[in-house]
């Protein structure tokens, strides 16, 4: 078997960047052959070197980061991309070989996609995000910092200006979806999605054709085992994400100050200012190593994830749970399944400030603290979901996808 990983960037810039990456270091000791393409950046050391591993990078930038004159063409449809991977995938046999789609609107457009079933090769495609079902790619209402509840490009949605710019930018989102419906033949004649959590599926699935086959695969989380930590001993929250609206750190801030915690910001982002002026006593810690992020979890009272908009996941949350950190989480998330699932924390009403403080107020019980703490850490040990549990479910979906 031979893998054909799709993915935007050559590095890790995220979430799905990780998982895409990782997943293809791993699958190299288990198939014939894994093949990376994507479009942005310089190839990551950690790729490089190794055996049965081929990566290809276009050296191209995000689509946002283009000429306006590209952007308007080249980010609607790349043809390079396309022209390219049909150049990778015609040495390679269509019986045998999988093409695993990991994401593509940054740079590649639904080119490569296109080119991959066109060729009759089997395409696999994992829904990291909504981009599937939703222009903007996460059923988001930007300018009034909402869930987006309208029916992606209905009437309605068409009209609606969501995004942070002009209604031209939200246009330009709508011809580029369009396309990918149309001439990229998304979501219309893919035959497998994977889905990291269910609370995605069910907010995509209407969107898809019917008999589409669907997998659930969780994403790998790399956290080495440890002795659990105590975070009854310890009064700061912590918050480890991008500082930007749709993440939510102003209300952890603003419920934090309410209630006087002392509150860490992990991350960056253009909100930096905000969380400081809502509240003075927050620490901003800029970015982290991941290495770095486990110290200061393991040094927490409690994790805050306070996302206004849908994730599809929320690693940390797991990763929280992996130390027996307890977690406060937004309920509009993927991350309230894990909740569920693991019963290391509590929920509270998205966007809500004052809600969030009451649970942050519940956490100054030390009893419940250490409850948290032990069945977050107890759960998450009993089926880790490693990296290499993450390969060999994918290769059962593989197999599926082979065989038709």
């Amino acid at each position: 078997m031979k893998v054909v990983i799709v993915t935007d960037y050559a590095f890790v810039n995220g979430g799905a960047g990780k998982v895409a990456l990782d997943s293809a270091i791993a699958l190299a000791d288990q198939v014939d052959h894994v093949y990376v393409f994507s479009a942005v950046g310089e190839i990551a050391e950690s790729l490089k070197g190794r055996d049965r591993l081929t990566v290809v990078s276009l050296g191209q930038s995000k689509v946002t980061e283009r000429p306006a004159k590209e952007v308007v063409i080249g980010g609607l449809w790349n043809r390079e991309a396309a022209e390219a991977f049909c150049g990778l995938l015609s040495g390679l046999d269509r019986s045998d070989t999988v093409v695993h789609v990991h994401s593509w609107r940054d740079a590649l457009t639904a080119s490569p996609i296109a080119t991959a079933m066109e060729l009759g090769f089997k395409v696999a495609l994992t829904c990291h995000d909504f981009g599937v079902a939703c222009p903007i790619a996460g059923f988001f209402d930007e300018r009034n910092r909402t869930i987006c509840v309208e029916k992606a490009l209905g009437l309605t949605c068409l009209a609606k200006s969501c995004t942070g710019g002009s209604f031209v930018k939200k246009s330009w989102f709508v011809a580029r979806h369009a396309i990918q419906v149309k001439r990229g033949r998304i979501p219309r004649d893919l035959k497998h999605v994977i889905f990291v959590s269910e609370f995605s599926r069910r907010i995509i699935e209407p969107y898809l054709p019917k008999g589409i086959r669907s997998h659930h695969v969780n994403n790998p989380i790399c956290v080495e085992r440890m002795p659990k930590a105590s975070p009854a001993e310890h009064k700061s929250l912590i918050y480890v994400g991008r500082f930007s609206s749709e993440k939510g750190p102003d209300v952890a801030a603003v419920a934090a100050h309410k209630v006087g915690s002392p509150i860490r910001f992990v991350g960056v982002g253009p909100m930096s200012d905000k969380i400081q002026e809502l509240n003075p006593e927050a620490e901003l810690m800029g970015w982290r190593t991941p290495q770095e992020v486990s110290e200061i979890l393991r040094s927490s009272r409690a994790l805050v994830f306070p996302s206004i908009w849908y994730e599809t996941q929320g690693m940390v949350v797991n990763e929280a749970a992996a130390h027996g950190i307890p977690v406060i989480v937004s309920d509009c998330t993927a991350a309230v399944d894990t909740v569920k699932q693991l019963g290391h924390g509590l929920t509270f009403k998205a966007g809500s400030a004052d809600d969030l403080a009451e649970k942050i107020k519940e956490l100054d019980s030390d009893e419940l603290v250490n409850r948290l703490s032990v069945s977050g850490y107890e759960s998450y040990w009993e089926s880790p979901p490693t990296v290499d549990a993450h390969t060999s479910r994918l290769l059962e979906v593989y197999s599926e996808v082979l065989s038709g």
